[in-house]
């Protein structure tokens, strides 16, 4: 987590950590030196944009677009790329805060899950602070809410 005068609070995680269909930017990678500069050299770079495009059957390896550049990686070489996620972001990437639900991303039985939980697109969230890969805790219409952690990255969500 770190602090941007212009947007407060920013979340910053590795990249094994964002599911499908996220978007996020690159922050910095630890990753050996000679991984590194093949990464680079393929638009890899600190400041662009990455999108989570699918994942393996059994979640390893995970396909990424760079530009228009597809690029697989293992979890093992992911982990060490950090990343902040550009919003609309799954509910399970943010940091603590208010939130806005903007889409969900599952279908007809995820659905009737949202209504029974009452949560709608449009409402007002607030996420409260959580350990990393638990069930996520919100607050919807005064209502305390715990989310799983599959559920949650298919909530996507923006900054309020």
């Amino acid at each position: 987590m770190r602090i941007d005068l212009n947007k407060g609070m920013v979340c910053i995680i590795t990249l094994n950590k964002c599911p499908e269909n996220t978007r996020c930017i690159i922050v910095e990678s630890d990753l050996p030196d000679a991984f590194r500069s093949r990464l680079m050299g393929l638009g890899w770079l600190p400041g662009r944009e990455i999108k989570v495009l699918r994942k393996a059957p059994f979640g390893d390896p995970t396909i990424y677009l760079v530009d228009s550049t597809e690029i697989s990686l293992r979890e093992d070489d992911s982990k060490f790329i950090k990343v902040e996620p550009v919003y609309p972001a799954p509910l399970s990437v943010v940091s603590e805060g208010k939130y806005v639900v903007l889409r969900f991303e599952g279908g007809r039985v995820f659905i009737q899950k949202m209504k029974s939980l009452e949560i709608k697109i449009g409402q007002e969230i607030t996420v409260l602070p959580h350990e990393e890969g638990c069930k996520i805790n919100v607050i919807a219409d005064g209502k305390n809410i715990l989310i799983g952690y599959g559920m949650a990255n298919k909530i996507f969500v923006e900054k309020k």
